[in-house]
């Protein structure tokens, strides 16, 4: 029998060490995963609001930021449907809600300057256990919960660089680079609340290298959805009414300023825990934020000075523009941002930032349990680590059971595949002219429409968005153009053939969809199956492959895998 060679005995060795130290870390991963996600670790899709998973994804417009759309899906669309050619679709989705999950926990753990396990649980716990995390699951924003996991980590690279750990067992270049990678999947929101909480510890530390050399990196990790966005070409026009339909909302009788605390205040009424509209919820919430707080003011002596007041500021910085949009002043002054910078329709939902105050607050209670374990409070110490999971029960099993897996009718994959196996060009209208679907096999919740992942050439479809009652106008020039052929009596076609459209999809499964499809006088019938009618366009003269990638996605791209291969080469010539 052929013995094992000795670096991958080495590497078991490494692991089994790794288990040994980081036992509390792993049960807990492991723990939230199962608690909160427990009903929907089996087959199926579970589709909510943001979270749009198809059967068998291509890499299609979406993927590249090519498509109608403001690029907000890359690089994260990569990475999921990357992940959909390995395992089953369905599969890949628990794995990175479960993977958000698991290293959110594992890394605030980690970050906290204590040594007693179950002070580190606390830290952990708290992190994920919070208004915060079940918002963005609620409204399916898992892109936004990888950025949200990877900020620990990208923050104890920060330490590792103010105050060098014994050689081997800090975090490296490596961990850096992988955790700013996963900040990058939140986004431009994400980005931001990671340089916040990051930046200013390595300014008055006065690691200008550091510093310049982080910018590089994240600037290279970023390309293809900053070079998307360039390709579009002129300003992005953002609809200022979206300031306030996205602004923070008190959620507790607390009002603003208490709901921020707690880190709620989400612009989603139907996202909030049950029970935060309760004082009693509440004032506890507060005095363990408090509680946290104070905790936090305990760890100054465990970090660089420069650490402590960094992350300090970037929780401050947050907070701010969170609340800002509130009041008269601030929703002004937002406004005036997202008018004239850009990408600055990032923080019109703030409470994105909260993410390094949840960071202080976890690392600040994990601090106060070991006071507590030190004290000889062992009795209160155990009610410390549990209370967020008191406050907020919600959260899981599924946030309370509102989580439920399904799977797509065979209609989707009949029309997909007519759809791809057509090399012409043009483009795809989805209608109704509906930026959300509410399926009945889905248990009528509202969802992105799906169709927008589930082709491989560009789907045009509504980007406006319903909040309450106000309508926020989207960004794409070409969903403008094709509603305002659709606003025009008698037969869309002739106009839609003219701004480069092949196929119609109609949903009948929705409302008003048998009065669009009747519109449709000159289309050809390319199949009715189940929920979805699917035309083409007479008279299509359209050249070229509709899958074809364009050359600013592949430089986008380029520059990413570029910015990886200098920065974790540059490691191994240090090692």
């Amino acid at each position: 029998m052929r013995r094992a060679s000795p670096r991958f005995g080495s590497a078991l060795s490494w692991a089994a060490a790794a288990l040994r130290r980081w036992w509390p870390e792993t049960a807990l991963g492991v723990g939230v995963v199962v608690a909160i996600l427990g009903p929907v670790l089996r087959r199926g899709f579970v589709l909510r609001y943001d979270l749009v998973f198809v059967p068998d994804p291509p890499f299609g417009a979406v993927v590249w930021g090519s498509g109608s759309e403001l690029p907000r899906a890359v690089p994260s669309e990569l990475l999921a449907v990357g992940l959909s050619q390995i395992v089953p679709a369905d599969v890949a989705q628990k794995a990175l809600l479960a993977g958000c999950l698991a290293l959110a926990a594992v890394g605030a753990a980690r970050l906290a300057p204590v040594g007693h396990p179950l002070a580190r649980v606390a830290a952990g716990l708290a992190y994920v256990w919070n208004p915060w995390v079940y918002g963005r699951l609620h409204l399916g924003q898992w892109a936004v919960l990888a950025g949200y996991a990877a900020l620990p980590w990208a923050f104890a690279w920060v330490l590792g660089v103010l105050r060098p750990p014994p050689e081997g067992t800090g975090p490296g270049r490596r961990a850096a680079v992988a955790g700013g990678l996963a900040v990058v999947l939140g986004g431009p929101a994400m980005v931001l609340a990671a340089v916040s909480a990051c930046a200013p510890a390595l300014a008055l530390a006065r690691r200008w290298r550091a510093l310049v050399a982080g910018a590089a990196t994240l600037a290279g990790l970023t390309a293809p959805w900053w070079l998307a966005l360039v390709s579009r070409g002129g300003a992005v026009d953002l609809d200022e009414r979206g300031v306030a339909a996205f602004a923070v909302r008190a959620d507790t009788p607390l009002g603003v300023l208490g709901s921020v605390a707690t880190l709620g205040g989400v612009w989603s009424r139907h996202a909030v825990p049950v029970g935060r509209d309760q004082w009693a919820v509440a004032l506890l919430a507060l005095a363990l934020a408090g509680a946290a707080l104070w905790g936090y003011v305990l760890t100054r002596r465990r970090w660089p000075s420069a650490a402590w007041w960094g992350l300090l500021a970037g929780a401050v910085l947050g907070t701010v523009v969170a609340v800002a949009p509130a009041w008269s002043l601030g929703a002004q002054w937002m406004v005036a941002l997202v008018e004239h910078v850009p990408l600055a329709g990032a923080v019109r939902d703030g409470t994105r930032l909260l993410a390094p105050l949840a960071l202080v607050q976890a690392v600040g209670l994990g601090m106060l349990v070991e006071s507590l374990m030190t004290a000889g409070a062992r009795a209160l110490a155990p009610l410390l680590v549990v209370a967020p999971v008191l406050l907020m029960p919600g959260l899981a099993w599924g946030l309370g059971g509102q989580l439920d897996t399904v799977r797509y009718p065979a209609e989707w994959s009949a029309v997909r595949a007519e759809v791809n196996r057509d090399p012409a060009g043009g483009s795809l209208v989805s209608l109704p002219w509906s930026s959300f679907r509410a399926y009945r096999w889905a248990g009528n919740v509202p969802v992105l429409d799906p169709a927008s992942r589930a082709f491989r050439r560009p789907v045009v479809g509504d980007q406006d968005v319903l909040v309450g009652r106000e309508r926020i106008r989207g960004e794409s020039r070409e969903a403008d153009r094709v509603a305002a052929a659709l606003a025009v009596p008698g037969d869309p076609g002739p106009a839609l053939r003219g701004l480069g459209v092949r196929y119609v999809l109609v949903q009948t499964d929705q409302p008003d969809a048998a009065q669009v499809e009747g519109r449709f006088v000159s289309a050809e019938l390319v199949r009715r199956d189940g929920a979805l009618t699917l035309l083409r366009l007479p008279d299509s003269d359209f050249s070229g492959s509709s899958s074809r990638i364009g050359i600013i996605p592949l430089m986008g791209y380029s520059v990413l895998g570029a910015t990886l291969v200098i920065a974790l080469s540059h490691r191994v010539k240090r090692q």
